[in-house]
């Protein structure tokens, strides 16, 4: 009789405890009992900035001493059992036909061609006999451009020409500081990666469900994540014009919340392709944006409906579920930007109820991120704000 194949299996936790010790040992025991006695391998723990993740840290790897612990800081953290802020949650993964490789990097991140040689240089030196599939799981500092080119770096290598997938790290929406670790060693405002082979590929969807709603315009001058002005105007005004066409006058209260729901988005002729979230006003009337903008892209403002927002969710899902070609779902991870929950506010719990319902009975874990990664051979553009990525890990 043919020996059966050995099976990846994941499980989910949370906690919002309080004390960072018992949040942490909370949402390690749900997901361990998940996993039918089996000793995990690879813990994501997905933490708010409230818990110092060098404790977060510490008290994951003694609980868990032989399993990677890939830690990040978040804006919100989510499982199938909902969304928390200022908690815990957590993936534990025992790999069947699959092993992995993490690294993490430290600033200064400037030479991303380093900082893609020490986070990807060890992947595929020792991969299981039968692996025929990779994908790579990157989490890292949002606020930090080079967060984007990372991405684009990796996809250079012919060694990583497969799903790249994760999220930018948060800080409870105060876009100051943020911080990823690996075992014993955290990083402020650095980049934490998992390489991963199977016999199975991963499925990978992603999607944001916002339109166009303003004519197409040029961006004139740009540095980096900070949009200064577009068709020759300081980028501000153009928003405060938008408004007012909305009935709606941009205050300093205001403002926030305004820009969360009416985005950028970059325009390939009439197709929005990618997402920017401007995260606060600078000085002069420019945006500090999620993300980079080159100058002579065109973009328009766009916004979408709470229901657009949530059809994305399960349309990712769907996609997700697709791309798994015929395997059955170990775990799902999900990351989902800050700005959708700002805007679905009460009603963010019907996204991850619809990421449930393509995938039943699945543990699912992720966060609110600050800037989302979905790199696939149909998605080579790789980096995405306002957008929710599922990524699906096969049995």
């Amino acid at each position: 009789m043919a020996k059966d194949r050995a099976r990846t299996i994941c499980g989910s936790g949370a906690s919002a405890a309080d004390e960072t010790a018992v949040a942490v040992s909370a949402a390690i025991g749900q997901a361990k009992g998940q996993l039918g006695g089996a000793t995990p391998q690879l813990v994501f723990v997905f933490t708010s900035p409230r818990h110092p993740i060098e404790q977060v840290l510490r008290e994951a790897k003694r609980l868990l001493p032989r399993a990677d612990v890939v830690a990040s800081t978040t804006a919100g953290e989510l499982t199938e059992r909902g969304l928390t802020r200022g908690g815990v949650a957590v993936m534990a993964i025992r790999w069947g036909e699959a092993a992995h490789v993490a690294s993490v990097a430290g600033p200064p991140l400037s030479d991303v061609v380093a900082v893609a040689r020490a986070i990807g240089g060890r992947f595929l030196d020792h991969t299981p006999e039968l692996a025929r599939h990779a994908a790579c799981v990157l989490v890292g500092d949002g606020l930090a451009p080079e967060l984007e080119k990372l991405v684009a770096e990796l996809r250079k290598s012919p060694r990583h020409r497969h799903p790249i997938v994760g999220g930018g790290a948060g800080d409870d929406g105060k876009y100051e500081s943020t911080a990823v670790g690996l075992n014993q060693t955290a990083q402020v405002g650095g980049m934490a990666c998992v390489m991963v082979t199977s016999t199975r590929p991963w499925g990978v969807g992603v999607a944001h469900g916002l339109t166009p709603a303003t004519k197409a315009m040029t961006v004139t001058r740009a540095a980096g994540n900070v949009v200064r002005e577009l068709d020759g105007r300081p980028a501000l005004d153009l928003y405060r014009e938008y408004a007012r066409e909305r009935g709606q006058e941009l205050d300093r209260l205001a403002l926030p919340q305004f820009l969360v729901e009416n985005e950028l988005g970059v325009l390939l002729f009439d197709e929005v392709v990618r997402v920017r979230a401007p995260l606060r006003a600078l000085e002069g009337g420019a945006l500090f944006v999620a993300g980079e903008v080159p100058e002579g892209s065109s973009v328009c403002i766009v916004r979408g409906s709470e229901t657009e927002i949530i059809t994305a969710a399960q349309s990712a899902a769907e996609d997700a579920k697709d791309a798994l070609d015929g395997a059955q779902p170990a775990g799902v991870l999900v990351f989902s930007c800050v700005c959708r929950g700002l805007v679905l506010g009460a009603r963010y719990a019907e996204e991850i109820r619809a990421v449930q319902a393509v995938f039943p009975d699945v543990p699912i874990a992720g966060f609110s991120s600050y800037g989302e990664i979905a790199s696939t051979k149909s998605r080579l553009d790789g980096y995405h704000n306002d957008t929710i990525v599922v990524a699906a890990i096969p049995e």
